[in-house]
């Protein structure tokens, strides 16, 4: 069995809530989902830190609690929604989506029923560390104005409560950190008591914390105003007309908090069943599982298969491989033809012959940088006759060199003939020189340097090309 879990992070404590069944409102036909509550005390540990510690160990919890599939975590602003990332970051937990307080308390709401035919609403949510009143549109979920104050809060509250104790010197004044600690969790025991009754008694060290419902309301009488003042300037802000008012937060369990406002506003109050836990209850209705995104992977084809019969296998055109894994799909009629075998050797007995070509042009070029120049322009010096060379016929060295088939397809044949036949490499004959006297010692450059004067040496023979 699959759930989704709904998380709230307050200043005081971090509330987890997980929808357990499906109630039926028979009056509405509405499908109202009956929720298990958690709530874990912050204490001294920071609430985002505190919420990822507790969203790990429901992830990791037992098997027949059922398996979390989707978790929700509401947010107040942008700087809480970067703490609560950095902190699931480092719990490593990645599957969980973040949603504004706001969009969880109305979707809450809305499944509810509680909102009926209001269009525009006011939420005015009062926790333990500040106040945040929000105008919003209820058919786009648009939060048209909102402003937040730590001036009106549950913990100003508990300090009220205390400085009436210690003034009147009903209790004692605590002695060190500790004691400190342990009457401001008295203070705020007897505040939430008196939410609804007249009357508490909290005992502990120092003394019993006696309290009534009037004295504490006379306690906040002028912050609770000064919070309606706020709502009612918000409400000018935005523009808007209002239909009702929507208490969250626990602060919204006060009595006066309630009466206050409807005077001020003027306006239908609501109050949900359990106004803390309705952003953790939104939270889990909105949760989604977080899914990676597929990776794409693109399929190779096969090599192509050819046969012998066909004369297309030497020079087969390489398929495209795309992400669909399909070729390409270019016409045959548009494909280059492959020449005949007779025209691919003709092409390779030119090569040969225009790599011979410029073997001769490379010795022609040492022969006349070493000497063998000059001697052949000494002995047409005077004369306008050209120079005739005889051709050897002693056949030289043949070495076979391996000539590599062509990986491309080559053009398709022109119209073009070739009348004359070609010549090949065995059909060259390379000039055997003479010997020459050395040549008389260059004149000195650079006077005063000694000269550097190089041997004579003897060229090889030239091997043979590939083809005679």
């Amino acid at each position: 069995m699959s759930s989704v879990l709904g998380v709230s992070v307050g200043a005081s404590a971090v509330r987890l809530a997980r929808p357990d069944s499906v109630n039926r409102d028979d009056a509405a036909s509405r499908h109202v989902p009956d929720f298990r509550a958690q709530v874990v005390a912050a204490g001294r540990d920071l609430p985002e830190e505190l919420a990822a510690e507790s969203i790990g160990v429901v992830l990791a919890g037992a098997p027949d609690a059922g398996q979390v599939h989707a978790t929700g975590v509401a947010y107040r602003d942008e700087a809480q929604a970067g703490a609560v990332q950095a902190a699931m970051a480092r719990q490593q937990l990645a599957n969980y989506q973040l949603v504004t307080e706001v969009s969880a308390a109305l979707k809450f709401l809305e499944v509810s029923g509680a909102l009926g035919g209001h269009a525009t609403l006011v939420f005015y949510d009062l926790g333990s560390s500040g106040l945040t009143v929000s105008v919003v549109d209820r058919a786009t979920g648009e939060v048209v104005e909102t402003v937040r104050t730590d001036t009106v809060s549950g913990d100003v509250f508990d300090r009220m409560v205390r400085a009436n104790q210690l003034e009147n010197n009903r209790i004692e004044a605590p002695r060190d950190a500790a004691a400190s600690q342990a009457l401001d969790l008295r203070c705020r025991e007897a505040k939430e008591r008196l939410s609804t009754g007249g009357a508490v008694a909290v005992p502990g060290e120092g003394g019993l914390l006696l309290l009534s419902r009037d004295v504490f309301d006379g306690l906040i009488g002028v912050t609770v105003e000064s919070s309606a003042r706020l709502a009612r300037d918000v409400i000018t802000w935005s523009g808007r007309t209002p239909d009702a008012v929507v208490l969250t937060g626990g602060g919204a369990r006060i009595p006066l908090v309630r009466t206050v406002l409807q005077s001020w506003l003027g306006l239908p109050v609501i109050v949900p069943d359990d106004p803390e836990l309705v952003a953790a209850q939104g939270a889990a209705l909105l949760a989604q599982a977080v899914v990676p995104p597929a990776v794409e992977v693109a399929r190779v084809l096969p090599p192509p298969q050819y046969t012998p019969e066909s004369n297309a296998f030497r020079h087969a055109s390489t398929a495209v491989v795309a992400r669909s894994g399909a070729p390409s799909s270019t016409p045959s009629w548009l494909r280059a033809a492959a020449p005949p075998p007779s025209q691919q050797v003709a092409k390779i007995q030119i090569r040969g012959a225009a790599l011979a070509g410029t073997a001769l042009a490379v010795v022609a070029v040492i022969g006349l940088g070493l000497g063998y120049g000059q001697n052949l322009w000494a002995r047409t010096e005077g004369s306008s006759q050209p120079v005739t060379t005889q051709l050897v016929t002693e056949p030289p060295v043949v070495t076979e060199m391996a000539t590599p088939s062509p990986t491309t397809p080559s053009p398709p044949p022109t119209s073009e003939t070739v009348e004359a036949p070609v010549q090949t490499a065995s059909q060259i004959r390379i000039p055997e020189a003479e010997p020459a006297p050395p040549p008389p010692p260059p004149a000195p450059i650079f006077p005063g340097l000694p000269q550097i004067q190089l041997p004579p040496f003897q060229l090889p023979e030239l091997p043979r090309f590939p083809g005679t």
